[in-house]
């Protein structure tokens, strides 16, 4: 009788642990899957290898199961394709981690309820025409479909000051994008640093629109232009709204305007830099004919700013 109360005291024991291992091993599976690294689909970065393919390809496992973050914690990743971040899906990058552009294509559109988060995105082709972060109005972004750009930089080192940084495009009847959230992003080296432009649709009954957008502590430095909003004053298609908050802005030769502004009730608040470098006192804040009740409220003396609009505000919110 004791050995059969041994036999079967074993066999209790190694059931149990058998158990224990296994929601051991259950736990740290779900663990290990609180992210999705690149590295899975051999992207290793720090190689001369293009990791286009691997970094969409662990963007479209996010997408078709689980809505996982996105990893990518290497120094350098080497794009030679646009990526195109899918609704649902966050990419998040290592503070140090770099995307290398090698060529001239749009290279991270944003879908809606998307994010990227951290790293810096480096442009070294001179011809650049294109844009670095993308929407698109067709994804009709509203207040349940939000999307954030935060702690990002975007430079352009190819030294030809080309592209655009960022880009809010709509086009089509119907589309708009409304309340994205731009945060503590630094931007170097485009021609143009933010661009928002509502483009007239086919069908005058209808409309499109890009309005009350976010973009706050931003740090803008050598561009050719800093800001470009453009639109008619309202719909059929209209930029309004948008609120750029607690700028730096960085003034180089290269410089031309610190913003060009058309549609209606946006506001700029910020500081810049070193406009005494542009000797020949061109204006650099530029509200265009089709553009109404605007607000801009920098350290720039009014005689840098060209008015033909209506009823816009402008004034020295810093002092010099």
């Amino acid at each position: 009788m004791n050995k059969k109360w041994i036999y079967v005291g074993t066999i209790a024991t190694l059931t149990f642990l058998i158990v224990v291992l296994i929601a051991y091993l259950n736990a740290s599976s779900l663990e290990e899957k609180s992210s999705i690294l690149v590295e899975e689909f051999g992207g290793y970065g720090n190689d001369d290898k293009d990791d286009s393919s691997a970094i969409q390809d662990a963007i479209d496992l996010s997408y078709k199961e689980n809505k996982l973050p996105v990893q990518l914690l290497g120094e350098t990743y080497i794009l030679k394709q646009g990526l195109q971040l899918k609704e649902g899906v966050s990419l998040v990058m290592g503070q140090s981690t770099k995307l290398l552009v090698e060529g001239n294509f749009n290279v991270l559109e944003l879908k809606k309820n998307t994010s990227i988060t951290k790293g810096t995105i480096e442009v070294t082709n001179p011809d650049f025409s294109s844009n670095v972060v993308y929407i698109s109005g067709e994804e009709k972004i509203w207040t349940t479909e939000s999307i954030i750009v935060e702690q990002l930089t975007l430079y352009n080192s190819s030294g030809s000051n080309s592209g655009n940084a960022i880009s809010f495009i709509a086009e089509g009847s119907g589309e708009f994008i409304s309340f994205v959230n731009v945060v503590n992003v630094n931007i170097s080296g485009f021609h143009t640093s933010v661009y928002l432009q509502a483009i007239p649709p086919n069908n005058e009954e209808e409309y499109n629109f890009i309005n009350g957008n976010r973009f706050i502590n931003v740090t803008m430095e050598d561009c050719i232009v800093c800001i470009h909003m453009n639109s008619e004053v309202t719909i059929p298609n209209e930029v309004s709204g948008n609120v750029f908050d607690n700028l730096q802005i960085q003034l180089t030769e290269r410089t031309e305007r610190v913003a060009i502004i058309s549609g209606s009730h946006n506001t700029i608040e910020g500081m810049i830099w070193d406009a005494s470098i542009l000797k020949d006192s061109s204006p650099l804040i530029d509200f265009q004919q089709e553009s109404y009740k605007n607000v801009v409220e920098t350290n720039l003396s009014n005689n840098r700013i060209v008015d033909v609009g209506k009823e816009n505000r402008y004034g020295i919110s810093i002092s010099d």
